[in-house]
């Protein structure tokens, strides 16, 4: 067992390192967290019940994934980033990028508000973005509910860009769960449905007469709809008292505009995967 804790130690710290010598990267910032399908959202389902805490409950660690550089892209990149959540009692918990407050919660009912900063996109990201400009950093203000019948946990969340990046409005459902297979691990699941407004379809899968003739690409006037339905599946390893392990795939298909934009079927893939393992420490 010490061996083993060791071997974790050390890995953990080869990742910290590998982060904190890593050269600067381009400017969509998306190795902090990658909005792939919204899969990240699949991520906290049910912590409410989950990370009790009566006081502070603090989460430190680094993961990496193999995603697509952009959303709707077929070229795949490695990221490493820093994982991170901090909890106060039943009434704020900040994960990652998002932070929500809890105002009506039960055993088996949870609603309040939530803000969430989304990463915009750098057209030197990729050379299939040159031409098309940048999508800045958004701001989403909204608010969430989620539901747990048994099993399961059903969720819907809701959040407006007040920061002028994509200027748009997200909705999405989702249902996660997870089962235990002995000895500290968890088989995890969820799938999720995402519509988005045109403002945000726009910005992000649209094409401007401009932009056409920067880019190369076919003028496209994406309106709003379902952007994606995504699904994960994964393990999680919660054997230790302070040390959290995930690992899991993800999968989710563009739809409607999204995935008949020039820039994903011309030069994409409507079909995006996500592989991704972290760790964190639990103070």
């Amino acid at each position: 067992m010490k061996r083993l804790l060791r071997a974790t130690g050390a890995g953990v710290a080869a990742l910290l390192t590998t982060l904190l010598t890593a050269p600067a990267v381009q400017a969509d910032n998306s190795f902090l967290g990658l909005d792939f399908g919204q899969s990240d959202l699949l991520d906290d389902v049910g912590d409410f019940w989950t990370e009790v805490s009566d006081d502070f409950r603090v989460k430190l660690g680094v993961g990496t994934s193999v995603a697509p550089r952009f959303e709707g892209s077929d070229n795949y990149r490695v990221r490493v980033m820093p994982k991170f959540s901090v909890r106060y009692k039943n009434i704020v918990a900040l994960n990652n990028t998002r932070i929500r407050v809890f105002i009506i919660h039960n055993d088996k009912f949870v609603t309040g508000m939530q803000a969430r900063y989304r990463f915009g996109r750098d057209e030197d990201a990729s050379p299939d973005l040159l031409g098309l400009g940048n999508v800045s950093d958004s701001f989403e203000l909204g608010g969430f509910a989620e539901w747990r019948p048994g099993w399961a946990i059903v969720g819907v969340e809701v959040g407006r860009d007040v920061a002028g990046g994509h200027d748009g409005l997200l909705a999405a459902v989702y249902a996660g769960s997870q089962y235990s297979l002995g000895g500290g691990f968890y088989l995890q699941g969820g799938a999720q449905v995402t519509w988005a407004s045109g403002n945000f379809m726009g910005r992000n899968f649209g094409v401007t007469e401009a932009q056409s003739i920067a880019s190369g690409l076919p003028e496209f006037d994406a309106g709003s709809g379902i952007k994606d339905v995504a699904a994960r599946i994964g393990v999680r390893f919660n054997r230790w008292k302070n040390w959290d392990f995930n690992t899991y795939v993800a999968y989710s298909r563009l739809m409607s505009d999204a995935s008949g934009s020039p820039l994903v079927e011309l030069r994409g893939s409507p079909n995006q995967l996500m592989w991704s393992i972290s760790g964190q420490y639990k103070f």
